[in-house]
């Protein structure tokens, strides 16, 4: 048995333990420097930068230079008691559609990105792997269904009740801010759920397009992977579902 060791002069091992140096030099294999990030990256890397410096100076550093926390929090109760039920579900409704998309877009970006990278190299991948960007396409699917669902558990009930008038009933009132509280925690849970989907299904889905390209055989093993990532949105539009329907606005 030989062993060798690649450290720009080739060290060879014999078999009865005594080493000996070979004439031949071996070149040192050069470290592949990290690529930068393309422009789309780049351009995403600064959007969510600023979007985290806006918050962090109206809600943080502000505050801080005014000597008080904004708002006072002995006071959100009033702040959230006091808002219409209505806003919350709208609010729900709004973040279910509006997060899912957001997961759903991110996965197509990962997903698509790699797959018009890799059919460069092998084209035939280019049809199979769609799969993927319909999965990522499905999430944002979960996230208007979900909505329709709650837009349609906003009835409208009357105006002493929405008042909060001495002459409603004071369950009445109760249960109409409980729906919208619901809605609200339902828009939440399907928004967030298919977020952390969409980005699961989107880097998986990008792992097998490239995993494709280099030996066709790892395809369908990775598929499965990205159909159980895939089942995460269901199972959240599952418990959506539920929310929504435990929310009525009739009292």
């Amino acid at each position: 048995g030989i062993n060798a060791e690649y450290m720009g002069t080739l060290n060879v091992v014999s078999s009865d333990g005594v080493p000996f140096v070979m004439d031949s030099i071996v070149e040192p294999q050069l470290e592949k420097l990290r690529e930068p990030l393309d422009e789309s990256m780049k351009l995403l890397q600064a959007v969510l930068l600023f979007i985290g410096g806006v918050i962090a100076f109206v809600f943080v550093l502000l505050p801080i230079a005014n000597g008080t926390v904004f708002p006072q929090f002995g006071e959100l109760y009033y702040i959230f008691a006091n808002q219409s039920p209505y806003t919350w579900a709208g609010v729900g409704t709004g973040l279910a559609i509006g997060i899912s998309v957001i997961g759903s877009a991110w996965g197509i970006f990962v997903t698509g990105s790699s797959i018009a990278g890799a059919c460069v190299r092998a084209p035939h991948i280019r049809s199979k792997n769609l799969i993927s960007i319909i999965f990522c396409e499905a999430v944002a699917i979960y996230g208007i269904i979900l909505s329709i669902i709650m837009s349609g558990k906003m009835s409208f009930s009357s105006a002493a009740a929405l008042t909060g008038g001495v002459e409603a009933d004071f369950q009445h009132w109760h249960a109409i801010r409980r729906a919208g509280y619901t809605l609200l925690t339902a828009g939440l849970t399907v928004g967030f759920g298919n977020a952390a989907c969409g980005m699961c299904v989107g880097i998986v889905g990008s792992s097998c397009a490239i995993a494709d390209a280099a030996d066709s055989s790892l395809f369908v093993k990775i598929l499965v992977i990205e159909i159980f990532a895939s089942a995460l949105g269901i199972f959240t539009i599952i418990v959506g579902i539920i929310q929504a329907q435990a929310a009525s606005f009739s009292g």
